[in-house]
């Protein structure tokens, strides 16, 4: 078992300095350097501190709440992995909640359940009703989308990774390129949709406005998107999708509209899930660095609560890469 001389020793500080930066003390003169590595060290050796101890010293609930739009979506698996990882090594549980018309932030944080949120915005959220909602005494990290009036947020790389798909779908020789957007609400959808048209016009592309289109997230947006799509662009080879789920509805359509992947048609989309590899054909990706977006959106709340102040940050480590599957193949002659 871990003890926390092992974890002082490998970030080669003192036990006292180790368990003042594990506890959250806000009393402690540690530097933020000094801090990230006792909390990596605690993170390589597995070290879990006594919740309840540590709750007693500093009248924390010492539990932090995640809140995405759906819990049963697997998109959201590798965030809640590297929240959890993080939030374990600093001695917090992670409260999971679903963003939805029935949750009331003020009576989670008011109750004294958790110290602060991390939270992931749905589709239908007017930047306005996010700020209200955001209007809470604990500290918010939002993750993947940023919000003017409000300062904490993680982001992913997401206008590189639809630029790396469509280099993707243009080296296998693809010239008819359609974009599946996100809902332009959100501004993740912005970013991803900017990275495609990036690509497009760094290869020349002849585009319209119907070669690119908002669709939404999920698999019935993406089903209906690309008929509209299909429609609307003559000789269309290949598409992005800005995400996973809304792909797998994509593909299914186009199989029912009679066109083989990738044989006539190559489909590539943004992040992946278990479901992207063990379909059929099997879907090529652009993964991207969700578990460490996690992890860092963790550390960046309980670092707020022991005193620093909030950021704005893009996390691109690991970079956004391919997982080349069977939907994606050279473009038919």
């Amino acid at each position: 078992m871990t003890t926390l001389q092992d974890v002082a020793d490998e970030a080669q500080v003192s036990r006292a300095v180790a368990s003042r930066a594990l506890s959250g003390d806000p009393r402690a003169r540690i530097s933020q350097e000094t801090r990230r590595r006792i909390l990596d060290a605690a993170d390589r050796l597995g070290y879990r501190p006594n919740q309840l101890a540590r709750g007693l010293r500093t009248a924390r609930a010492n539990a932090v709440a995640l809140v995405v739009p759906s819990v049963t979506n697997a998109v959201f698996a590798e965030l809640v992995a590297g929240v959890e990882s993080a939030a374990a090594t600093a001695g917090s549980a992670v409260l999971l909640a679903q963003l939805g018309s029935n949750l009331d932030l003020q009576s989670l944080v008011g109750e004294g359940r958790v110290d602060g949120l991390i939270l992931q915005r749905d589709e239908f959220l007017s930047d306005d009703e996010l700020l209200r909602l955001l209007d809470i005494r604990q500290p918010v990290v939002l993750f993947n989308s940023t919000l003017e009036g409000h300062v904490g947020s993680v982001v992913l790389p997401d206008e590189a990774a639809t630029r790396l798909a469509t280099e993707h779908l243009l080296q296998l020789g693809h010239r008819r390129i359609g974009f599946l957007g996100g809902p332009w609400i959100h501004d993740a959808a912005r970013r991803r949709q900017a990275g495609f048209l990036a690509a497009a016009e760094a290869a020349d592309l002849e585009l319209a406005s119907g070669h690119y289109i908002s669709a939404g997230w999920e698999a019935a947006a993406g089903a209906s998107g690309v008929a509209t799509l299909h429609a609307s662009v003559s000789g269309l080879t290949g598409i992005v999708v800005a995400s996973v789920n809304a792909a797998l509805g994509a593909m299914t359509t186009c199989l029912r509209l009679g066109l083989r992947v990738p044989e006539d048609i190559s489909i590539i989309s943004v992040h992946d899930t278990w479901f992207a590899e063990v379909s059929f054909p099997g879907l090529t990706v652009v993964r991207m660095p969700m578990r460490s977006a996690g992890r860092a959106a963790a550390r960046m709340l309980m670092e707020r609560l022991d005193g620093a102040d909030l950021q704005d940050i893009v996390v691109d480590d690991p970079a956004p890469h391919i997982a080349l599957r069977g939907s994606t193949g050279p473009a038919p002659k």
